[in-house]
């Protein structure tokens, strides 16, 4: 493929490519959407049918804040116990929300299925774009891999919790078995194109939004009896071996930094939207806010109805757990533990869709091995097939030792946040440091405030990212290390030295096709 530019009298060179602001080159034929894909260096090549809705959907549905946070909610209790889940939500929700208006600022100015990755290149100077918009892409790339690997664990989870009720052990080879045939399905979805996802979607947010308050009104209004106010709100539970409290508060907020992350996925689909420009920032903003509220009713909810804290604290499942104790009953346990398993699998779904899209989007740049082969979408349905069949070997072949350890499936649980969250703070440092006052703005910008907006937002991702390769436990041992440190340097010392061996001698950056 040659690398052309959407505009003339812009040259790209074998040495540097020309990293310019977007301007806009009337061509004829083209709808709103694809002129402005064309101004950004492409051509039209996913068939838009894509709302605003379904962008606040994706969003939405790939945060799944109901299982997301339902699922680790028993472990962190040890980590200052409600008063770390309930104000550590608060805290870490409102951070996030900061991040997710930058977002939307710089995805209504480049609406691109490249997301993180095409957006550093786009902020960086000519000298760095093409290095950083690599580093963000593996990174990313690694970071959604692994999403999808503890997301159909996960789902997995949920399923021996409705076997078991959260009592006994089952083998490795049960959750993994689960996980592989959770995965295929996934994947056989997602073949089923644009018009499947957009279906999946609007039912996925009902599916979630009507599960929430059947579980926040049932549970309360079974569970024997109630924790008071003064427990909720006050209680500090320190079990981690930490003597400095606030260390274990930020221990706790972790749980929340797991939860709200997801939101940036709709950029994946950007290029199957109409309007997209307005759709995208719109998704993301009124996604995180919807996150928020869920989160706050959920964590009420549950703190309010737990019987025995202990029980809870040492269950295998303890969601499954919670729900037995409150409900004393195993077929309503089974019901809210469905309404979990659905939601997981639509945010499972979306996982492997934004994964594949940005395989493709890297693909199409020539920034991945064998491009050319997994540059490809269906004839029929539009999909990046070869995409999608590429992630699902992948994460069945990385699960495979953890049938000799579980510290490994830990380790990979801890990629998953920490190396999509460096990703988030990419493209602000991009920006805060090469384009201050030069990016072009889209329909939705923050003015004046887009700057501290982003400064702050890379702050907190900065601190957050340390927060995360803290142990969970003091002292530490082999399985109690947190190996997320570990992890991410593996991924940025991977993408580093495929860039020297290879990536600098051939990848110039985005390989613009707007006029083949």
């Amino acid at each position: 493929m040659d690398e052309k530019t959407a505009s003339e009298g812009i040259q790209t060179t074998d040495d540097a490519p020309a990293n310019v602001n977007v301007e806009h080159i009337e061509s004829n034929d083209l709808d709103y959407d694809a002129q402005r894909l064309h101004d950004l260096g492409y051509k039209q090549e996913f068939k838009r049918s894509l709302d605003m809705f379904v962008q606040f959907g994706f969003a939405f549905s790939t945060m799944a804040v109901l299982p997301s946070w339902s699922v680790g909610f028993g472990p962190s209790l040890n980590s200052g116990g409600p008063v770390a889940l309930f104000f550590g939500w608060i805290i870490v929700a409102t951070f996030v929300s900061l991040i997710g208006l930058g977002m939307a600022e710089i995805v209504s100015a480049m609406p691109t299925a490249g997301g993180v990755y095409y957006w550093c290149f786009k902020l960086a100077d000519q000298n760095w774009g093409p290095f950083a918009a690599w580093m963000a892409g593996y990174t990313y790339l690694v970071g959604l891999l692994a999403v999808n690997m503890t997301l159909a664990y996960g789902g997995a989870q949920f399923i021996i919790g409705m076997i078991a009720m959260g009592e006994g052990t089952y083998p490795q080879g049960a959750y993994v078995g689960i996980y592989v045939g959770l995965l295929i399905l996934a994947a056989l979805v997602n073949l089923l194109g644009t018009g499947a996802t957009g279906i999946i979607n609007k039912f996925i947010v009902a599916w979630a939004l009507i599960g929430t308050v059947i579980i926040v009104i049932a549970m309360p209004a079974m569970a024997p009896t109630h924790q008071p106010a003064q427990w909720v709100f006050t209680e500090f539970i320190n079990n981690t071996g930490y003597t400095n409290s606030g260390i274990v508060f930020f221990l706790g907020m972790l749980q929340a930094g797991w939860t709200l992350i997801g939101y940036e996925t709709s950029a994946q689909i950007v290029e199957e939207t109409y309007r997209a420009d307005i759709a995208a920032p719109r998704g993301i903003i009124v996604s995180i806010v919807g996150a928020w509220i869920q989160g706050l009713v959920l964590i009420l909810a549950v703190l309010f109805s737990i019987q025995d804290v202990d029980d809870i604290m040492t269950s295998t499942v303890p969601i499954a757990r919670l729900f037995y104790s409150t409900t004393n009953n195993n077929g309503l346990t089974i019901f809210f533990l469905l309404i979990l398993l659905g939601a997981q699998l639509g945010s499972l779904f979306n996982s492997i869709l934004a994964c594949a899209h940005l395989i493709w989007a890297m693909a199409r740049d020539g920034c991945l091995p064998y491009s050319k082969f997994f540059y490809k979408l269906s004839d029929k349905t539009h999909a990046p097939v070869r995409a999608i069949w590429l992630q699902l070997v992948i994460c069945i072949v990385i699960i495979m030792p953890s049938f000799g350890s579980t510290v490994f499936w830990q380790a990979i649980m801890s990629t998953a946040v920490i190396a999509v969250n460096i990703s988030y703070g990419l493209p602000f440092f991009c920006r805060l440091v090469f384009s201050r006052n030069t990016m072009e703005k889209g329909p939705f910008n923050l003015g004046k405030w887009s700057l501290p907006i982003n400064a702050v937002s890379l702050i907190w991702i900065s601190f957050f990212a340390v927060i995360l390769c803290f142990p969970a436990v003091s002292p530490v041992s082999p399985v109690s290390m947190n190996y997320a440190s570990l992890m991410i340097g593996a991924v940025l010392l991977f993408a580093l030295f495929f860039w020297i061996v290879s990536g600098r001698h051939f990848y110039k950056g985005p390989m613009q096709n707007a006029d083949n």
